[in-house]
């Protein structure tokens, strides 16, 4: 616990001193950075926007002075003319900065993109769940509590928790409650989720049918998925087969015959063929199927 204790205090440390020292010049440079509230939102890292701008600047301005630190540092054990010192003074500084601002700006981006895959894989299963606790008689409300008491570390647990906040918490009722979600969630899936609740909520609908047929619906969707997966699997296994088992091995045989006959083709020796093939064509090929798996191979189902 004291751990946890300390984690939490060395963060709010960081933003609070960063909100702190910048928030008399936040104004001049908050406006470009609008893009951000909506993805700290759905990204759920609990900092608020002008906090995140002020460790953001905070954070690249450090960046530029160890930047600039380094580049001083080698400029002084390369001894280079002053020129070059001076341009890997401002060069050294200008990437410390550049790259520490990139990781901020992008990581509530990617942290939004890893919650939606994560909360479309949960939800099916999840929506099977609350039409079980639907078919005893338990209400929207208590449903979403249940969810939220239970130990789990899954992002759909962390949304029904958002919800009860704004629900016990916030005095929200259960439609606002549900409309809050929707602004902050990051699945277009789950926002139609909630759309379909709260339409079921206002019109009196039975909510377990509702439940039913849209788990139904979403595992439907996951095979089909499942299947997609299996076949792009298996054209890339297919690829990886022929590029880097069969064209190679075929060419070695083929180049270990020709150079009994001829010495060499086309000016190089069939030895040096062979190692083209062994230590270029093969590697290369290998690095072009990870990069056509990753382009090719859906991430839905991870």
């Amino acid at each position: 616990m004291k751990e946890k204790r300390s984690g939490k205090s060395a963060g709010f440390d960081f933003w609070g001193a960063s909100y702190v020292l910048l928030q008399p010049y936040l104004g001049n440079f908050e406006k470009y950075f609008e893009d951000l509230r909506v993805d700290l939102s759905k990204a759920a890292l609990r900092i608020t926007y002008r906090a995140y701008v002020a460790g953001t600047v905070l954070a690249s301005t450090i960046g530029v002075a160890a930047g600039g630190t380094a580049g001083l540092l080698t400029a002084s054990y390369l001894h280079k003319p002053w020129i070059l010192d001076v341009l890997m003074l401002f060069g050294f500084a200008l990437l410390g900065g550049a790259l520490t601002f990139a990781v901020f700006y992008v990581y509530p981006r990617i942290r939004t993109n890893s919650r939606r895959r994560k909360l479309d894989s949960e939800l099916s299963y999840t929506l099977g769940h609350m039409a079980v606790l639907a078919s005893s008689g338990m209400t929207l409300g208590g449903m979403f509590h249940s969810l939220a008491e239970e130990d789990s570390k899954d992002v759909v647990n962390q949304e029904a928790k958002m919800i009860v906040r704004d629900l016990s918490l916030l005095g929200m009722d259960l439609r606002h409650a549900l409309e809050a979600e929707k602004k902050r969630s990051p699945s277009a899936a789950f926002t139609e989720f909630l759309d379909g609740l709260i339409s079921a909520s206002r019109t009196g609908g039975d909510l377990k049918s509702y439940l039913l047929r849209t788990a139904s619906s979403m595992m439907l969707e996951k095979r089909l998925k499942a299947r997609s997966l299996g076949e792009s699997v298996g054209m890339v296994a297919e690829m990886y087969t022929i590029v880097l088992v069969v064209t190679p091995l075929l060419l070695l045989i083929m180049f270990a015959v020709m150079g009994i006959v001829i010495g060499s083709i086309g000016g190089f020796s069939i030895l040096t063929l062979i190692y083209i093939i062994t230590y270029a064509v093969v590697p290369l090929g290998g690095l072009m199927i990870l990069v056509i798996a990753d382009s090719t191979v859906s991430k839905e189902l991870a």
